[in-house]
């Protein structure tokens, strides 16, 4: 059974439609505790996102639960005196975050669920913790880095070609089932190197679709673009090859939020993922498993924060928007082919639906199609499950849980006849400004960073340079060329930086005192610096200009003779 084929069941879905009503206000029964129109916090510190009351996560009291067996299945119970929320306890599992490592994340709220979580205190507090990035976000981005880097099971490389066009390293990007039309892989371009997404079509026998071409103009943030395609015997048959930009380190939202085959998951710790066809004897009937796994996910706490789910919304509609204004249908919006990366949402695999049926098709019913598969989406992730074909149940859960807007727009989306996605920007409302104060927060804050880093490069620059001619053991057949001349005020200079001690004796690790130097030798500043002999025997004074000259002078001999790159 290939599940990432797995879809939402439609038949008891499209018999619950005429069921469903739009609430205008949550029932004076009910009380909702979440938080409308919290930005997403990418990253919190001290100096970033200082406490305010604004900011103080409200104190919520804790759900009380009643556990009921009945037939050998444990129930989970909310009591009827006590106002079940998300997360009241105050905590919140980290997979229900967009972003960051997902095993070293916090949230202290519900209504504020935040992308990184604070840096433990270093005992070494200074200027020095400025010049590096925070953990989180060194953690990302080495993620994306070392992913081109990953090789996958080599039984799954038997049997791929060398290479394909442009293409070569063919490496898959799912399990390669043998019933499948359609596999994927990452290749590398073999002139300049940069590495794409490949979609095959498996024994493609028909004319690609004319919406080709359009799918090759959309640019959007939240699509993965198609670039081109073309025909290859390469796999035994007549294949077709799509390819697509490829993002590193992108995972779908059915392997971070619903997949119980994921490690650490919540899926897999609430059994939100179910097998009906499982061999297993005691295995909970469909209906039964469902109801108990919605229980579950609301006595522990694992369901996604509102602020995210309505991340996911924005992020989602500006796609749709872009594909339907060009006259196409995405027709494969599914959790298995939604990716996440960071606080990213991206569509992927659009047009494959299109070449898969080049006929004509109807493009507004299509978007319709597309419409019904959002509101699909996010009641999967609103209640941590794919088994929403209960949808009465499932629309409890999410009018239990989240704010009246997110199950109104849920079942507009599930039930209106005729539906545009711009209708859907009057029911996101503010909420969107919200993203759009989260994604330039975020923005500021990796400027800032790169600024940093771009610092840090420049400092590097000059180590180099340094590190090329001290202590070198011969250059032109001159044994102390490196001890001499100018070259030995930098060796002074060098043991000024990095070999000075206290008034007790210790070394002093200053950072601080490291960049200042630096930043005075690039600058060429007329303070001067004193610079003393390893025997203390001489101490010479000497201006930052004066050793910027012996650098760039030493430098420029070296580079006389050396020979070009290749």
């Amino acid at each position: 059974m290939n599940r990432n084929n797995i879809s939402t069941p439609t038949r008891s879905l499209n018999q619950s439609y005429n069921k469903l009503t739009l609430e205008s206000s949550p029932p004076s029964a009910r009380k909702v505790y979440v938080g409308e129109c919290i930005p997403i916090k990418y990253y919190t510190s001290v100096a970033m996102l200082p406490e305010s009351p604004s900011n103080t996560p409200p104190h919520l009291p804790a759900p009380q639960i009643h556990q009921e067996n009945v037939g050998g299945t444990t129930y989970f119970y909310p009591t009827n005196d006590v106002n079940v929320s998300l997360n009241s306890s105050g905590g919140l599992n980290s997979s229900g975050l967009i972003g960051g490592s997902e095993h070293n994340m916090a949230v202290p709220s519900m209504a504020y669920p935040q992308m990184y979580a604070p840096i433990p205190a270093s005992p070494i507090q200074g200027l020095g913790d400025t010049f590096y990035m925070p953990e989180q976000i060194r953690s990302e981005m080495q993620q994306i880095a070392q992913d081109p880097y990953t090789q996958p099971n080599t039984r799954q490389c038997q049997n791929l070609p060398n290479s394909l066009e442009d293409y070569t390293e063919l490496l898959p990007l799912e399990e390669l089932s043998p019933h499948s039309n359609t596999t994927s892989f990452r290749a590398t371009h073999r002139i300049h190197g940069d590495q794409y997404a490949l979609r095959r079509l498996h024994s493609y026998g028909t004319v690609p679709s004319k919406r080709f071409q359009s799918w090759k103009q959309i640019d959007h943030p939240n699509i993965i673009r198609l670039n081109h395609w073309f025909t290859t015997r390469a796999f035994g048959d007549h294949s077709m090859v799509i390819v697509y930009d490829y993002h590193p380190a992108s995972v779908t939202l059915m392997q971070r939020y619903l997949d119980s085959r994921t490690p650490g998951s919540n899926a897999a710790a609430n059994g939100s993922y179910h097998d009906p066809f499982s061999s297993d004897p005691d295995a909970p009937r469909p209906y039964t498993h469902q109801k108990n796994a919605m229980l579950r996910a609301v006595a522990g706490g694992s369901l996604l924060p509102e602020a995210v789910l309505w991340s996911i919304l924005v992020q989602l509609t500006a796609g749709l928007r872009a594909i339907h204004a060009a006259g196409l249908a995405c027709r494969t919006l599914d959790p298995t082919k939604v990716l996440t990366m960071g606080c990213r949402i991206r569509i992927a695999w659009c047009g494959v639906a299109d070449a898969l049926h080049a006929n004509e098709i109807d493009i507004n019913q299509a978007q319709q199609d597309d419409l019904t598969a959002l509101g699909r989406l996010t009641l999967a992730l609103a209640c941590r499950t794919i088994h929403c074909d209960n949808l009465p149940l499932s629309i409890e859960l999410v009018s239990r849980t989240y704010s009246v807007d997110l199950k109104n727009l849920i079942i507009y989306l599930l039930s209106a006849p005729r539906r545009s996605v711009t209708d859907l920007m009057p029911m996101i409302g503010a909420r969107f400004y919200t993203q759009v104060e989260a994604f330039e927060r975020r923005t500021d804050i990796l400027e800032s960073h790169l600024a940093r880093e771009l610092d840090n490069g420049r400092m590097l620059r000059l180590l180099m340079k340094i590190c090329f001619i001290i202590e070198r053991p011969e250059f032109n057949r001159d044994h102390k060329w490196a001890e001499t001349g100018n070259r030995y005020l930098l060796k002074l200079f060098r043991d000024y930086l990095f070999h000075s001690v206290t008034t007790e004796g210790r070394p002093w690790l200053d950072l601080s005192h490291v960049s200042n130097c630096l930043n005075q030798l690039d600058s060429g500043t007329e303070i001067q610096v004193g610079l003393m002999t390893r025997d203390e025997g001489s101490v010479l004074l000497v201006t930052y200009a004066e050793l910027k000259h012996c650098l760039d002078q030493a430098f420029a001999e070296l580079m006389q003779v050396t020979p070009p790159s290749p």
